[in-house]
């Protein structure tokens, strides 16, 4: 997984890969009955995978860019969204549920922030809500 030395913010996909493996020692230690463990069906591995493949993408575009340019920050965000968001239809729409979605939020505004961009000064540019930098292209 290719960090940058500035980036902090954690990919969702590492706190729901934490989330399988935990799952699955509760059920081989009988904590967890396994017709109740969902996580495996929540998570599959090519979602997770799409998933990091676009975050990964995110991280080189923002590592590259001019974040001074809303331009091309909001390229940047609209081309994961549109990555995400066919990984959510290639996985009946339903990929992404309330938290998963709400994390993926905050890893987008983390990484931005932490790159230097003013997100303040970009929703206000642009007449939005801080937390609805990507809402514009995201369906999910």
């Amino acid at each position: 997984m290719g960090r940058y030395a500035w980036l902090m913010a954690i990919r969702p996909t590492v706190l729901w890969r934490e989330g399988l493996e935990e799952e699955a020692r509760q059920v081989a230690s009988g904590e967890l009955r396994a017709d109740w463990a969902d996580k495996a069906e929540m998570f599959p591995e090519t979602m997770l995978s799409r998933t990091d493949e676009a975050l990964e993408a995110f991280e080189r575009d923002i590592a590259c860019l001019d974040v001074q340019s809303d331009d091309t920050v909001l390229a940047a965000v609209k081309r994961l969204i549109l990555k995400l968001t066919t990984t959510n239809r290639d996985h009946d729409d339903d990929t992404y549920a309330t938290g998963e979605r709400d994390q993926l939020c905050t890893y987008i505004d983390e990484v931005l922030a932490e790159a230097g961009v003013d997100l303040d000064g970009l929703a206000a540019r642009h007449g939005i809500p801080r937390r609805d930098i990507a809402d514009e292209w995201r369906t999910w």
